[in-house]
């Protein structure tokens, strides 16, 4: 096989005594040069150190290594939602998620960044992402499957700033919410912004998780089950939603696919919330319990938070006066009840 040409590189393609080969370079010279080496190489039984015999595509990586590493732990399905958004990328830019893994290096790396920025991820969310594929590669480089690492970057996070909605932003967004065919999305907004739940327990939701006045978060991030008392609002709308379910049936019966479409619907219609997505309704949760004067290591129970370092970075938002408890919600959400 010859070396051919591949956007910007040279790639050199070699199938010896039923092994194949593959490697890709920015100067064509090169590739010229590996391909003599590996032949001569391989005809006179001459290790090859800097290669390996067979690659890998991404695709092939991203599922060896949730076949290995994530399949049964708790992060599955956020793995698996973050595998499909790494492969929309490499299908963007390549045409395929079918790359050799091999050419993600520090070009295609400053590219990924671009991508998810002009998607409207904040640095924290990017930073997440590349964390997910750096795992990948790590996971191929371990079993020879990656020849060279790339240098990840890491895009400094604010860490002051905590996006949270307004009383103002929360009538808008309950009024765009409230489609003439249902009001999954509102009710989800309703349930969401007054308990903190992730995105994730949301949709795991089953009516047997809920009483009359409390719901049970039973497979959270941190591993530890919590109770979370309900607001006046939240009572209804649960209530309403679960009079004709059975008790092992989703609440919301949505996907995340679904629910970021219509957040960036939203997003569209109102570009001053260009930066509202759905885990800002549990900032939201933390910041309204902190200003009403609830005590962050109350906080940090309700928010299912491993550490209270997490928790403190909503510390900020805290008043000079006495302890409330979660009813200051229902005190932020009065007059909002015709919206139930």
């Amino acid at each position: 096989m010859a070396v051919t040409q591949r956007g910007q590189n040279y790639q050199a393609v070699l199938m010896l005594r039923g092994e194949r080969y593959r490697k890709t370079f920015p100067q064509k010279g090169d590739a010229e040069a590996w391909e003599k080496k590996v032949k001569f190489s391989v005809l006179n039984n001459i290790e090859i150190k800097e290669t390996s015999k067979t690659f890998w595509t991404f695709r092939k990586a991203a599922e060896e290594c949730m076949t290995i590493e994530w399949v049964g732990e708790k992060s599955e399905k956020e793995n698996e939602s973050k595998i499909r958004l790494l492969s929309e990328f490499f299908i963007d830019y390549f045409g395929t998620d079918e790359i050799d893994i091999n050419k993600i290096d520090t070009e295609v790396l400053d590219k990924f960044v671009k991508y998810f920025r002009s998607k409207g991820n904040s640095d924290s969310t990017i930073n997440r992402k590349l964390m997910g594929l750096s795992k990948i590669m790590r996971f191929a480089h371990d079993r020879k499957k990656v020849l060279e690492l790339p240098k990840f970057p890491t895009k400094k996070e604010q860490k002051n700033r905590i996006r949270y909605i307004s009383r103002e932003e929360e009538i808008q967004l309950l009024d765009f919410f409230d489609f003439s065919w249902g009001s999954v999305y509102r009710d989800y907004y309703i349930v969401a912004v007054d308990t903190g739940m992730r995105r994730g327990e949301m949709l795991k939701l089953i009516k047997k998780d809920i009483t009359s006045s409390n719901v049970i978060v039973w497979d959270s991030k941190s591993g530890k089950s919590r109770d979370i008392e309900l607001t006046i609002r939240a009572k209804k709308v649960l209530k309403r939603i679960t009079l004709v379910l059975k008790d092992t049936d989703r609440v919301f019966p949505i996907s995340e696919t679904q629910l970021r479409y219509y957040f960036e619907k939203m997003r569209n219609t109102f570009p001053e919330m260009a930066d509202v997505t759905p885990h800002t309704m549990r900032h939201t949760f933390c910041t309204r319990l902190v200003q009403g004067g609830k005590p962050i290591n109350e906080v940090k129970e309700l928010m299912g938070h491993s550490e209270i370092t997490t928790t403190m970075r909503y510390a900020h938002f805290a008043p000079k006066r006495g302890t409330s408890d979660v009813s200051l919600l229902d005190e932020f959400s009065s007059g909002l009840e015709s919206c139930i």
